[in-house]
């Protein structure tokens, strides 16, 4: 009976233990060609029992790809995540690159559970669209030890590559072309806090155009919703609960999903936008330009941030991952303005 060496095992240990070549192992490892179903389990119960990680894979076999890249989204039903998926596709497609879809309902245990499913799958990387980062996601990441760039969110204190937008210059910008307008008290629809980029920095980014201007921040006009349908609605119901010099009178959301919920609630309080109240979004999504009036808006390169995301990632994997210094690209943006203000 073969025995397990005791040094770090190679693909010929596995091979040898096994009973097959270092090319079956390699096409199990890698999930390219076919292998007998019975040959398959017990390479990769050899695999297991070695402890042969996918580090150790990704330094000796960096060469040979497995063809898979994983992509993490944390909805499917959003203009946001569509863009930057396409421009993942137009990237990795003409390389002949697949992506492997996990769809996590915003869940950090669905993406640990699809981090462990991308490293058993032996993906090239992984493009994860992040709406928050916590130990236990980290935790993942690390456990994973895939070449990984994180969109969206920051990350890059974190030792992990990633692409953003300017969500606080962005945001101020927006009240910037408010404020010249003469509206002295503006009303911000935004998100949790969790979500740190959307929920923190566009609110700081609202915050920073109010001081710039020696106003008082109100937290009354300060509303926090969520992503779900008639967020919106509900949270303009709270801003027009006030009366006479309280009352805003223009109203920034942190999403133009968010934006046409409240234009839609001013519409059923009778109230003309943008002549009794102007509303403005963040990201241009297809509604912002077929809504009446048509929303004002800031509007992010989507497609091109997944472009950049997928060239990132197959850069980390060509070069390993551990020799490669993070990057954390911030991507442009500029605004869109419409007649809702």
């Amino acid at each position: 009976m073969v025995s397990i060496p005791q040094k770090r095992p190679t693909i010929r240990d596995v091979a040898t233990l096994a009973g097959v070549s270092t090319s079956t192992v390699s096409r199990v490892l890698n999930n390219s060609g076919y292998v007998k179903a019975e040959v398959r389990e017990r390479i990769e119960a050899v695999v297991s029992r070695m402890h042969y990680t996918p580090s150790e894979l990704a330094k000796q076999l960096k060469s040979q790809r497995s063809g898979l890249v994983g992509v993490i989204i944390p909805k499917i039903n959003s203009y946001t995540t569509s863009e930057i998926v396409a421009g993942i596709s137009a990237t990795l497609a003409p390389l002949r690159y697949q992506m492997l879809l996990a769809n996590t309902a915003n869940s950090v245990a669905e993406e640990a559970t699809a981090y462990d499913l991308f490293r058993r799958q032996r993906v090239a990387g992984v493009l994860h669209l992040a709406t928050t980062v916590n130990t236990d996601l980290i935790d993942a990441i690390r456990e994973a030890g895939l070449p990984i760039v994180m969109i969206g969110q920051d990350a890059s204190h974190l030792g992990i590559t990633s692409v953003i937008q300017n969500e606080r210059s962005a945001a101020r910008q927006i009240m910037e072309h408010l404020l010249a307008q003469g509206h002295k008290r503006v009303g911000l629809v935004t998100v949790a806090e969790e979500d740190i980029q959307v929920g923190r920095e566009r609110t700081a980014g609202y915050l920073d155009a109010l001081q710039a201007h020696g106003l008082p921040v109100d937290p009354a006009l300060i509303i926090r919703a969520s992503f779900r349908s008639g967020a919106g609605e509900e949270a303009a119901e709270q801003l027009l609960r006030a009366s006479g010099d309280a009352r805003c009178t223009a109203i920034l959301a942190v999403t133009d999903r968010l934006a046409v919920g409240v234009m839609a609630c001013l519409h059923d309080h009778g109230l003309r936008v943008p002549d009794d109240m102007a509303v403005a979004g963040m990201g241009d999504s297809d509604t912002a330009s077929m809504v009446r009036p048509a929303l004002s808006t800031v509007h992010y390169d989507y497609a091109g941030t997944g472009a950049e995301a997928a060239r990132l990632m197959l850069q980390l994997w060509e070069t390993n991952s551990n020799s490669t210094e993070v990057e954390r690209i911030v991507m442009p943006y500029r605004l869109t303005l419409r007649r809702s203000t």
